[in-house]
């Protein structure tokens, strides 16, 4: 997985800075959805701690930061996430011939064929099953 220009920019200040907040990452480098890219650095492998706090008119933000063990090394110390398989290749042609059992058997294979074609997310979950 690669990290988005925003993900890299957010990384890059948590290692000069204690912490970032949302209100700090959209006024100064507009980012509008910080906890995305902290996700992002999660998935990863970074170790990225999250501390709720109280401003002085009882307003909560959240701040982040790196772990100390993180700030000490440069790449991830953390296993990168590993992406959920919801089922299994079985599970899906199954699904997709009881759908599609109207239909003959060679339309029923080139719909299965094109359907890996056009969708990405089919074909990985696929994969990502094997």
């Amino acid at each position: 997985m690669k990290l988005s220009k925003q993900a890299v920019t957010v990384l890059q200040h948590l290692r000069r800075e204690p912490h970032l907040t949302s209100w700090q990452a959209e006024g100064v480098y507009r980012i509008r959805r910080l906890a995305s890219r902290i996700d992002e650095l999660r998935a990863l492998g970074y170790e990225v701690v999250k501390e709720t706090k109280e401003d002085a008119t009882g307003q909560r933000y959240t701040r982040y930061g790196l772990s100390r063990r993180q700030k000490r090394v440069v790449t991830p110390i953390l296993p990168q996430r590993q992406p959920k398989v919801l089922y299994t290749e079985a599970q899906v042609r199954a699904a997709f011939d009881a759908f599609y059992d109207h239909l003959p058997e060679a339309v029923k294979e080139a719909y299965w064929a094109a359907n890996l074609g056009r969708y990405p997310s089919f074909k990985s979950c696929l994969e990502a099953a094997r």
